[in-house]
């Protein structure tokens, strides 16, 4: 190990990225096929209305489950800067341009937290991305001392 004196602490800004967790996709790959499936099976028989209850419910569970996959993985940040990935393309910013933080609020008695990345390049209008727990498949807080820790001083 080299203890040069002029060398300080290691950084590594190599990156890191955060998405929809795989498992949760596959659960929800999972829970599509056999909807589709009770679908087919219920058009067959005198219900029609579970039928469309089931065909609406496959339709929602396909597209959260494409979404899901094809925005993966959601945020990536590097030593250039943070990346959101979304189904128009990916929204970058340099680190200099971005505000972190986290945002806890109240819903239906439980506490949510969201981390709320604001890009504010000079360029183009201030966005503002809200990203929690489902997109990142991470407590938004380890994200935020990850982030923290990628940021270049």
């Amino acid at each position: 190990m080299d203890n040069h004196p002029d060398q300080g602490p290691h950084v590594d800004n190599s990156g890191s990225s955060w998405g929809p967790k795989p498992s949760l996709l596959a659960i929800g790959g999972a829970l599509t096929l056999c909807a589709a499936a009770a679908t087919a099976w219920f058009t067959t028989t005198d219900d029609p209305q579970s039928a469309l209850l089931l065909g609406v419910f496959t339709a929602v569970a396909a597209v959260a489950t494409g979404y899901g996959l094809l925005v993966r993985p959601r945020l990536r940040a590097d030593a250039d800067g943070v990346h959101v990935r979304t189904l128009a393309g990916t929204d970058s910013a340099p680190w200099h341009a971005v505000q972190t933080r986290l945002v806890t609020t109240r819903r239906l008695g439980r506490d949510g937290t969201t981390l709320e990345l604001e890009f504010d390049d000079a360029s183009e209008e201030p966005r503002l991305v809200v990203l929690g727990w489902l997109d990142l498949g991470v407590d938004p807080d380890d994200v935020l001392d990850d982030l923290d820790r990628l940021r270049p001083s």
